[in-house]
């Protein structure tokens, strides 16, 4: 690990257009993910007291980031994810979207999460995937509780950047 941002992956953050990132449509869907990630507060706790590897929980919001197209938060993420070990390879496979050299569990949780945040977190927390082969996956290497960690990082991280792209088109909108 060399202990920075590999050069690909700061360039393809900072390249992502503001047509691509995710922003809250209105209000109402502000105060629905708050919500949300309200709910999924006692599975954040768990997150950060002990639960999810903190390396495993840096691959997801980085994976969620990227998919959301949040520079920002992929760019902090990415320096996260190296602090906590996760080796340059393994970002790059996921800022490619190539999760190969990921190992099954990182790729299932990875997989799991974009999904839940790009359909907007259909069902109950931590509720099955869509996908009957990501279904598989995040059963055979998580249990429920952890499942449900899964999906309160994704929440977290998806109010975040939806966050940071509402603010970064406001910003832009009175710019002019």
């Amino acid at each position: 690990m060399t202990g920075r941002i590999p050069a690909i992956l700061y360039a393809q953050s900072v390249s992502s257009t503001k047509e691509r990132t995710r922003r809250f449509g209105s209000l109402d869907h502000v105060a629905k993910d708050l919500f949300g990630v309200g709910r999924a507060s006692p599975a954040l706790w768990r997150v950060f007291r002990g639960g999810i590897s903190p390396d495993l929980r840096e691959r997801i919001m980085v994976g969620v980031s990227r998919a959301n197209a949040c520079a920002g938060c992929t760019r902090a993420h990415q320096r996260w994810a190296l602090r906590a070990g996760v080796t340059d390879a393994e970002l790059k496979s996921v800022g490619l979207g190539d999760l190969a050299r990921l190992d099954d569990r990182s790729r299932a949780a990875v997989v799991y999460a974009v999904e839940r945040s790009g359909a907007a977190f259909p069902g109950p927390a931590g509720a099955p995937s869509s996908d009957p082969e990501v279904a598989a996956a995040m059963a055979r290497n998580f249990s429920p509780e952890e499942t449900g960690q899964v999906d309160a990082i994704a929440r977290l991280i998806t109010f975040a950047n939806l966050s940071v792209g509402s603010v970064e088109a406001l910003h832009e909108r009175l710019r002019g």
